[in-house]
């Protein structure tokens, strides 16, 4: 374990559960206000909350020719962001990045709650985390 701007975070280990780094993602970009207006400047900011926290990421990773989430966190945790997104769509999205083997978990980021409510636990057998970001929309 380690500590993170106030926060204990468990991704040093090299046994960390996915579900675990998933969660810990979860805690550390909740615990920060997002600013932007569009995707990208929360992408951004995401990026930024990351790197802060010590995590080891790669952005836009390609999984496929088809399949590039908007991080791909060292220990196989996906993180996407939406601003705006059906719940089909999004559903559709995960599905496809959990059907990837380097895939050992989701998070999705959403400051809406409709696009984040209501998400399965697992999809393909890989924990699903969810997190509406604090913030979002004042830039």
């Amino acid at each position: 374990m380690r500590e993170s701007a106030g926060l204990m975070l468990t991704t040093n280990t090299a046994d960390t559960d996915a579900a675990v780094l998933a969660a810990d993602v979860v805690t550390v970009l909740g615990a920060h206000r997002h600013r932007g207006v569009n995707e990208k400047q929360i992408q951004d900011s995401v990026q930024r909350v990351l790197a802060a926290a010590g995590l080891v990421f790669s952005r836009e990773h390609a999984l496929s020719a088809q399949d590039r989430p908007d991080f791909l966190v060292d220990g196989g945790v996906v993180v996407e962001v939406k601003m705006k997104a059906s719940r089909s769509m999004v559903l559709m999205q995960l599905g496809r990045y959990a059907a990837h083997d380097q895939v050992a978990a989701l998070v999705l980021a959403s400051p809406r709650l409709t696009v984040v409510a209501g998400m399965p636990d697992s999809i393909h057998g890989k924990p699903v985390r969810v997190v509406q970001l604090p913030g979002v929309g004042l830039a």
